[in-house]
């Protein structure tokens, strides 16, 4: 007997299945649209958790806080080559300076 309700519930569940598909095309909705929103509403809900916002916060500080290191690092590294083209150039005058001196 039980075996026999089973039988029968699987049934009706195939045949409600097969109202649903049949429902769906005349609505027209695919497979794909269904996928598209459950993958949004599922993306959207996953956004609104306080985890989510937690961590968007802290990555979103630490790439404040590398930007500006990174940002440092190369005006330290532009001030040292400025630095070194300077006196390379007062290197060079001085070398100049003398030969002139040298020459009269």
């Amino acid at each position: 007997q039980l075996e026999d309700e089973i039988s029968t519930l699987r049934q009706v569940l195939t045949a409600k299945e097969k109202h649903l598909v049949e429902i769906k095309q005349k609505l027209g909705i695919s497979l794909m649209n269904e996928l598209k929103q459950n993958f949004s509403k599922s993306w959207h809900d996953m956004q609104t958790t306080s985890a989510y916002k937690k961590t968007h916060e802290t990555l979103s500080h630490a790439g404040q806080k590398a930007t500006a290191a990174i940002s440092n690092v190369g005006t330290a590294i532009s001030k040292k080559f400025g630095d070194m083209r300077y006196r390379h150039l007062l290197r060079l005058w001085s070398c100049l300076e003398d030969k002139m001196y040298k020459s009269f």
